[in-house]
């Protein structure tokens, strides 16, 4: 699997430009569409079905066929809009268009819809454990979820722990309401706010938001860890360490190590070990041995989540909770 970046360098994207060109340095309004390709197979059904789990309030709307998002790089907001087209590509629009942070935007959706995975390599990497080849065969072209910006992923994973979709929501739907700074959509012209950001969840009290003391304290120190530099939410990063930065902030421990590190910097090969659902898998599975698809285990999490989330949840609380990690 090749870094986005080089992937988009060298492929040969067809961009097509909505309303009049505009020269390199200049803002259009009304937006470009993009096709971003990918290697088929490709299961859209379930990633977007992720995301639709995970929205967040008043920042993403997701249907079944598509990813809206208003976004802030480098102060310009804007919009980016994600849907499937025929012939193995991904159609975005961004809007307004500034070709200053078109490449960041183009990154950021690759990295969500996980264009550069090789689907086959996955399948041949399983093919020696029969469960996961099973499941390849099953569910083909499974991806790889990411969070549109690692900071918001792991405060949102944080808050999300145990919890059913509903609730997640409603958690994230009061951190940002209360925290987040009030802008208007671009497009449409009505209030909303943004993420908060890592300065100010450092120091706020999260009084608003009505989970525990511990995951309040756990954003705080989270936050104030990724503002002195002690967690670095850099791709370009060895993940063990990315791992151990998280579990010396107080708050966190294996399972949201592990997971975060798979939603916020896209680690191909962390596997939450201590999650309930998957844990019951490798017991019913003794032979099920995750050092043969390493670099991978990810998607083996992934896989596996997708096949057991339910059947295996033994309460109706962690039935609440596996249905959003499907």
């Amino acid at each position: 699997m090749q870094n986005l970046s080089a992937e988009l360098r060298k492929s040969p994207l067809r961009l097509q430009c909505v309303g009049r060109a505009k020269r390199a340095n200049s803002v259009d309004m009304d937006g470009i569409e993009i096709n971003l390709p990918f290697k088929p197979p490709y299961n859209w059904q379930t990633l977007i079905r992720f995301y639709q789990m995970h929205s967040i309030p008043g920042l993403e709307r997701v249907t079944a066929s598509s990813f809206e998002r208003v976004f802030n790089i480098e102060n310009r907001i804007g919009v980016v809009r994600v849907e499937t087209k025929a012939g193995s590509q991904l159609k975005v629009r961004i809007s307004p268009d500034e070709p200053e942070i078109r490449l960041e935007v183009m990154r950021r959706v690759g990295n969500m819809f996980d264009l550069a995975c090789d689907p086959m390599s996955i399948e041949r990497s399983f093919s020696r454990i029969p469960v996961l080849a099973s499941l390849c065969r099953r569910y083909p072209g499974l991806r790889l979820p990411r969070g549109w910006d690692p900071f918001e992923t792991a405060i949102c994973a944080i808050l999300g722990q145990l919890v059913s979709a509903s609730q997640r929501a409603n958690l994230i739907g009061q951190l940002v309401h209360n925290y987040g700074v009030q802008i208007s959509h671009p497009s449409l012209g009505e209030n909303l706010r943004l993420f908060p950001a890592a300065e100010v969840l450092a120091n706020a009290d999260l009084s608003e938001v009505k989970t525990t003391i511990a995951r309040r304290e756990a954003i705080r120190e989270f936050s104030r860890r990724v503002m002195a530099g002690a967690i670095s939410l850099s791709e370009a990063q060895d993940p063990a360490a990315f791992r151990k930065a998280l579990l010396a902030t107080e708050g966190l421990g294996p399972w949201s190590a592990e997971y975060i590190s798979l939603l916020a910097i896209g680690d191909r090969d962390a596997f939450p070990k201590t999650d309930l659902i998957l844990k019951r898998v490798l017991k019913l599975h003794p032979d099920l041995d995750l050092a043969w698809v390493k670099p991978w285990r990810s998607y083996a999490a992934i896989y596996l989540w997708k096949e057991f989330a339910q059947s295996l949840a033994k309460s109706k609380k962690e039935k609440n909770h596996a249905t959003i990690l499907q």
